[in-house]
């Protein structure tokens, strides 16, 4: 199973050819792809944000109709709170820390176009595209 991340899902709804080439990946290989409640959030404050915001809202929804959602839970709060310390003087961002921590505490890979920024995450597991 992998866990996308915002800019990935960002992508598919650009149609980027190689976003969508990998998640043709994903699904041939038989690949459970989630994202995160965080990804969730960042992509609605992008729709209501949008000039068009009824047809981004709508987007967003159809977009994540194909994803199972991943959410904070006690395990990955527990995690963010222990690498939010450790990583004080390299950190990555709250919104991404909360990405990261999900998905290593579901036991991810992260699917996303910046893996340099995640790989920071003490055992996290990154793919880029």
């Amino acid at each position: 199973m992998v866990c996308v991340d915002t800019d990935f899902l960002i992508d598919l709804g650009r149609k980027n050819q190689k976003a969508l080439e990998k998640l043709q990946e994903f699904e041939a290989n038989g690949e459970n792809v989630l994202t995160t409640a965080i990804t969730v959030a960042e992509l609605y404050h992008g729709a209501n944000r949008a000039k068009n915001k009824t047809r981004a809202l709508a987007n967003v929804k159809d977009d994540l109709a194909r994803f199972q959602i991943l959410d904070l839970n006690y395990d990955s709060a527990m995690l963010w709170g222990e690498l939010s310390e450790r990583l004080k003087s390299n950190s990555i961002g709250e919104l991404d820390l909360f990405i990261a921590s999900i998905a290593l505490a579901n036991k991810q890979t992260l699917i996303t176009r910046n893996a340099k920024h995640f790989e920071r995450v003490p055992g996290l597991t990154v793919d880029g595209w």
